[in-house]
Parts: C-alpha cells; structure tokens; sequence
C-alpha cells in the first residue's frame, strides 16, 4: 500500500510542475499585456508544449518579444492633443504629467 502512496505523490508533484511550466509563457504574455490573437497563439503553443516540446519554446520567445498594448489607438490620440495643448502652453506642466500618467493607466 505504502508504494502506491508514494507513486502517487510522484505523479501529483510531476503534473504539477508541469503545469507550472506550461503557464510560464501564458503568465509573461499577462504580465506584458499581450491581448487578442497573439495571446491565444501564445495558449495554445504551451499547451501543445505538452506533446510537442518545442511548441513550449516557441510560445516562451513570442511572450518575450510580442509587444502588448500599452495605449490604444483612442489613448494615443488624446495623449498626442495633450501633448499638443502642452506645447501650445494651453495647460501647465504639472496637469501634463497628471493627465498623461490618468491616459497611460487606462
């Protein structure tokens, strides 16, 4: 019975640390703000990891050179009028930076 246990714990630590690993490449893509297609690509080459190792490789290079978005389309053309208004001296510099860092956190 005692081999039993402990082949047990051997197989539950071992899909957990692969788990672990699979979620590498997804938890990177996270962190970078990787969104839409490039985010299921990047979910879908790590679970394939599974079967095919080198799918895992793939995914864990995308998530590192894949840029997320960090402004959208809407935010970078108000960031851009801000800037303008700024440049204009239509706002001081104190309210820039306020408004410029509310945009970016959007």
């Amino acid at each position: 019975m005692g081999e039993v246990i402990v082949a047990f714990l051997i197989m539950f630590a071992v899909v957990v640390v692969g788990v672990a690993i699979i979620s590498v490449p997804i938890m990177i893509a996270n962190a970078r703000g990787i969104s839409g297609g490039e985010k299921v690509a990047i979910i879908i080459l790590s679970i394939l990891g599974i079967f095919f190792g080198i799918t895992w490789f793939v995914a864990l290079i995308l998530s590192l050179v894949w840029h997320g978005d960090c402004l959208s389309g809407d935010n970078l053309d108000k960031l851009e009028k801000l800037s303008k208004l700024y440049k204009d001296k239509v706002i001081t510099k104190s309210e820039y930076e306020r408004m410029k860092s509310k945009l970016m956190r959007e």
